[in-house]
């Protein structure tokens, strides 16, 4: 029996290339060990059959940006637990496969509040990493916020002028209407985060969830609650 070695040292000493490039093909999810994928470099072989897959290239894989449908009162994930343990969204139009690689060092950006649901965002690519910092607070956010009780048009306006309260400057526009009797829709720029709940409150309706919807043009769609998908690598906020 052949002593054990790393997948990466025997892939690399087979195809006559680097370690570092066996380490590219093995995260592109193209090396199968006894015709299983395997990801891992250092993964043990033996006496195993390892095979690359026709059409392998050495081109550099694509940062991926990941949203999830948050459900009330979930913590937040590390974003490789979503691989095998949640469904991916029929929504998904990126393209991408389920590369372990996509769901590595994923920053969280644009938090939502520990009682928050909806929309939540993570990113390996460094412009949508610096839109959703830098440039956060040019972008509208939009929520739906789940109440008990009644409130009048005064009301509505003493929720936008405290979501403004600690706001310096150039004070946002602030987008409040019924959605329905028991919905509020808002939508403004500089959400002060975990704000919206405290700001209903005090006007005395009871607040059952607060979910993002919506971040820029990035929409939670018909997701349901629990489900991911990828962005196009293209995408725009």
């Amino acid at each position: 029996m052949t002593e054990p070695v790393r997948l990466s040292k025997f892939l690399a000493h087979q195809q006559g290339i680097s370690r570092r490039e066996a380490e590219h093909l093995i995260a592109q999810g193209v090396v199968r060990v006894a015709g299983e994928v395997v990801e891992a470099p250092f993964f043990k072989v033996t006496d195993e059959e390892v095979t690359v897959d026709e059409g392998a290239s050495m081109e550099p894989i694509a940062p991926m940006t990941l949203v999830w449908y948050r459900p009330p009162g979930a913590p937040l994930p590390d974003p490789l637990t979503l691989r095998d343990g949640a469904p991916r969204s029929a929504l998904d139009n990126s393209g991408a496969d389920w590369l372990k690689v996509h769901f590595l060092s994923q920053q969280p950006l644009a938090e939502l509040a520990e009682q928050e649901s909806g929309l939540v965002v993570w990113s390996q690519n460094r412009g949508v990493i610096r839109k959703l910092g830098d440039d956060l607070d040019q972008l509208e956010q939009e929520y739906v916020v789940e109440v008990e009780g009644t409130l009048d048009d005064e009301g509505l306006k003493r929720i936008g002028f405290a979501l403004c309260a600690d706001i310096r400057g150039r004070k946002p526009k602030v987008s409040i209407s019924w959605q329905s009797d028991t919905r509020l829709r808002i939508a403004m720029k500089r959400v002060p985060v975990g704000g919206i709940r405290g700001a209903v409150e005090e006007q005395g309706l009871k607040v059952i969830e607060v979910r993002r919807l919506r971040l820029g043009a990035i929409l939670l769609g018909r997701m349901a609650p629990g489900e991911w998908r990828f962005l196009p690598v293209d995408v725009r906020f």
